[in-house]
């Protein structure tokens, strides 16, 4: 399963599910980034992991979206500069951005959750079942808690604000008053 998610929310906003052993997450790239910047908003970084390194994907993000990649180099070590083929690979070969690549874990947060709430078992017998339902409804129902979840701790933030200010207006009243 790719995700792309808004790491700033934990919000998931598009889901490509394979079976695991047909193919190589390199191919659901561009699908998960490209219907996410349609629908959703524009995106200003991707960050993904190894498997998705290649110059094909970091040309799409940084020409076509304009936006900037973190894509880890898949040869980090093994492979010299000037070996490495393409102009975005060789910049993220030179050095990138940590602090931007440590979000990059907000998503394995998010499928770590998703397998703590829904178990990491899936009860369909069909595929088609498992890929399109079963894992799509997680995602969704993943969604509607951290939406949930969101909305109590902004409710809690208002109302400590409230009570705060609320306590001050009355100490300045009393103060006022003497």
């Amino acid at each position: 399963m790719s995700i792309g998610a808004d790491v700033l929310k934990q919000i998931i906003c598009n889901i490509k599910v394979r079976r695991a052993p047909t193919r190589h997450d390199n191919i659901d790239f561009r699908p998960v980034i490209t219907r996410r910047i349609s629908k959703i908003k524009p995106l200003s970084v991707v960050v993904a992991d190894k498997g998705y390194d290649s110059e094909d994907n970091h040309v799409m993000v940084r020409e076509k979206l304009k936006g900037f990649s973190v894509i880890s180099p898949r040869h980090e070590k093994d492979v010299p500069i000037w070996k490495t083929r393409g102009k975005y690979r060789k910049e993220m070969k030179r050095g990138y951005s940590k602090i931007l690549y440590n979000h990059r874990n907000k998503d394995e947060t998010i499928v770590s959750v998703i397998k703590r709430l829904f178990g990491e078992h899936i009860s369909s017998r069909l595929i088609r079942m498992q890929n399109r339902r079963e894992l799509t409804f997680r995602c969704i129902t993943y969604n509607l808690h951290r939406m949930l979840n969101l909305i109590i701790i902004r409710w809690i933030l208002q109302s400590h604000f409230f009570l705060i200010h609320k306590y001050k207006l009355e100490e300045n009243h009393n103060s006022l008053e003497l």
